[in-house]
């Protein structure tokens, strides 16, 4: 073992694998630490800014009705339960980007239909209490619509601005329906908190999410009973349930966009083995030229490609992440073939941009596909056992492998 080792270091060192790969290895250990920091800024400091900003992740409590028989003494307010609750929320996504990091932002109309019937024994009084809150969940008092049996009826809010209040009369079986509409903005969720005094029958909501698909849900949330994927973009899922425990949250976390900061760490972190393939194409692309590897031109080579991670952190910070990285994948191909071009010929440039791709634009595709990382590697393995088979047929590489084992026969005589 030691002897190869040996042996292996007589071979690699003139063509200044280990410095190179030196380099390479300081920009694996820094660039995601420095990702790492930014990432806990963002959900931190920048994640307070786009709440103040944008909104907050949304937790709409459901209304609550209070009664009491008319013409009695007031002593105390008894629940009434809603004999139907139907909503119905429409959201869009509107992804908040603040450098590498997207939050879920999302632009919703809210539309809540409410019925409820007297099943007392007189007329009663009621209070009907929609708690909004118009300055957490962006909401403007022009969006704010309120229906009383599909009449518009005047908007009475609390001194604190977070209640919308109406008080009636009901005479005996008599039904009431309310109706609420508003739009507003939030962040990450949306859930809608059921009243925990009084009892749920027929309830139904249903939610149109447009702009993503991975959706989840929070803890102790209730899971929808039906969900339809109407493309790609666009979900629709439903809660219907004729009776429900009362108090109990319902709703969803919405879709996000990919952690980039995290595709772009991992790209880095599994580079230096891919690395040292590309750059045994380079000692392998010289050594066919009969040329030999300066360490100036080796230590340019190995820079440029582990440069490609830091511009395109740099540029994801600022464009989104395709466009940085098409662009950065460009740019370090471009500078590559021209560099190999100068240096040695048209021929030997395109051949090392083609290392380039093999080594680097496919690695870091099958990070971005995450689903499919082990078919992508499994075709690039087997792209790389045509393209050995093919070479290893040509009568120059053999003449030139003969000459390789001569090569170092002769090293090991002189050793």
């Amino acid at each position: 073992m030691k002897r190869f080792f040996q042996f292996l270091f007589q071979i690699l060192f003139p063509y200044h694998l280990f410095i190179c790969f030196i380099i390479v290895l300081i920009v694996l250990l820094v660039l995601p630490i420095q990702i790492k920091d930014r990432s806990h800024f963002a959900n931190t400091e920048l994640y307070k800014d786009v709440i103040e900003r944008w909104g907050a992740p949304i937790v709409q409590s459901a209304p609550s009705v209070r009664y009491i028989e008319t013409g009695t003494v007031f002593t105390e307010l008894y629940p009434l339960p809603f004999a139907n609750q139907t909503i119905t929320i429409n959201t869009l996504m509107n992804y908040r980007k603040r450098g590498l990091v997207y939050f879920s932002g999302f632009d919703f109309n809210f539309k809540g239909n409410y019925t409820i019937v007297n099943s007392q024994a007189a007329k009663i009084d009621i209070v009907f209490v929609f708690p909004i809150n118009l300055e957490k969940n962006k909401i403007l008092l022009s969006n704010l619509n309120f229906y009383v049996d599909e009449k518009p009826s005047t908007i009475d809010l609390s001194e604190t601005r977070d209640k919308l209040v109406w008080t009636g009369r009901l005479e005996k079986e008599q039904a009431i329906n309310f109706e609420i509409t508003y739009s507003g903005r939030g962040l990450n969720e949306f859930n809608y908190v059921l009243d925990p005094d009084l009892p749920v029958k027929n309830f139904h909501l249903t939610a149109f999410i447009e702009g993503g698909k991975n959706y989840d849900y929070a803890e102790g949330v209730i899971p929808a009973t039906a969900i339809t994927m109407e493309n790609k973009d666009k979900i629709i899922m439903e809660w219907d349930y004729t009776s429900l425990e009362s108090g109990v949250p319902v709703g969803l976390i919405l879709p996000s966009e990919k952690s980039f900061d995290k595709i772009i760490t991992t790209m880095t972190q599994r580079s230096w083995l891919t690395f040292i393939f590309f750059f045994l194409g380079i000692i392998g692309l010289f050594f066919y030229a009969k040329k030999p590897l300066p360490l100036y031109t080796a230590c340019l080579i190995a820079a440029s490609y582990s440069f490609f991670f830091v511009l395109l952190a740099y540029l994801a910070a600022y464009l989104h992440f395709y466009i940085a990285y098409g662009i950065a994948f460009v740019v370090i191909a471009l500078m590559l073939f021209l560099y190999i071009n100068y240096t040695l010929s048209l021929k030997e440039g395109l051949f090392t941009a083609g290392l380039f791709i093999i080594y680097q634009f496919i690695p870091t595709c099958a990070v971005i596909l995450e689903g499919h990382t082990g078919l992508i590697y499994t075709l690039e393995i087997l792209l790389g056992l045509c393209i050995l088979m093919w070479l290893s047929s040509r009568n120059k590489i053999q003449a030139l492998i003969s000459t390789f084992k001569t090569t170092l026969i002769q090293k090991k005589e002189l050793s």
